[in-house]
């Protein structure tokens, strides 16, 4: 068995897939993973020379790919419930087809989440035609001291607002004001793009079963499950995160450019029937 499955889903964006491949082809832990791809493009990607070429230079470097084709479109949460399903490794990470990864990522990401414990680790991409605009105003950050824990990150809260590093390349900047080879952990209200998880933790709240209730365009899945597994064994980041975006039009919206529906809609239901209540002998114990 693999540590590691990789999950990608992809729809039409063929350049920015060869762009994700290529990150994968030069990861140091290669030989740990196994890609298995989710293709929802008009023309299957494969029928590019330079997709089978990755691929075969992933395979010979010991990683397994597993390509599925699956020209019916009912939503990216589908997608990743498609994926979760057809995964068996202990961790997986969730890729997106813009999300280049230096070749640390996933051996970093895997060695947090053994350290740590939590649910999840992430490594947010940065944009670099925003490497010149800096936003003060949006870099503040909150680094774990010591080991990640539980906590509950409503909606609308003041720790909501931890999601403005992942504007422009706020979280890069930040980045380059750490010491040369230093890395830190860092508290998330949520984070997309590159994130490895517990595969049992990410079942225990039931994955992405929640699709079906979704409108076809729609957004905050991973949002909702990150929300639910925070709440239970906590996430975090990593800084810094060694990824970048390619910067491509999103091909998850609707035809006005918006969605139809978000994920948190279901927060309250779910965190009702996945988050075990805090009994109040725990309550006092994680007093300060």
């Amino acid at each position: 068995m693999t540590a590691v499955d990789i999950l990608l889903p992809t729809c039409d964006r063929l350049d920015s897939l060869i762009f994700s491949l290529g990150g994968i082809a030069g990861q140091s832990s290669l030989p740990l993973c196994r890609l298995i791809v989710a293709d929802q493009s008009r023309e299957s990607a494969t029928e590019s020379r330079v997709v089978q070429s990755l691929c075969r230079i992933i395979e010979a470097g010991g990683c397994p790919v597993v390509w599925h084709q699956r020209p019916t479109r009912l939503g990216i949460a589908e997608q990743r419930d498609f994926l979760l399903k057809n995964s068996s490794s202990p961790y997986v990470v969730y890729l997106d087809d813009d999300v280049f990864m230096e070749p640390w990522v996933i051996d970093r990401l895997l060695g947090t989440i053994h350290e740590q414990g939590c649910a999840f680790v992430g490594a947010f991409p940065t944009g670099l035609s925003y490497r010149d605009d800096i936003r003060p105003s949006q870099q503040t950050i909150e680094f774990w001291e010591g080991r990640v824990g539980p906590e509950i990150v409503e909606p609308g809260s003041p720790s909501w607002e931890r999601a403005q590093l992942h504007r422009a390349a706020n979280a890069y900047h930040v980045a380059r004001t750490l010491k040369p080879g230093e890395s830190r952990l860092y508290k998330v209200a949520w984070i997309a793009c590159c994130i490895l998880y517990d595969r049992s933790k990410l079942l225990e709240v039931g994955g992405f079963e929640f699709w079906s209730r979704l409108p076809r365009y729609h957004s905050g899945e991973e949002v909702l499950v990150q929300n639910l597994l925070m709440r239970r064994w906590g996430g975090c980041a990593i800084l810094p995160s060694g990824t970048y975006h390619s910067e491509m039009p999103s091909t998850v919206l609707n035809s006005q450019g918006t969605v139809d529906g978000h994920a948190l809609d279901l927060l309250p239901e779910l965190a009702a029937r996945f988050v075990p209540p805090v009994s109040p002998l725990q309550s006092m114990v994680d007093l300060p």
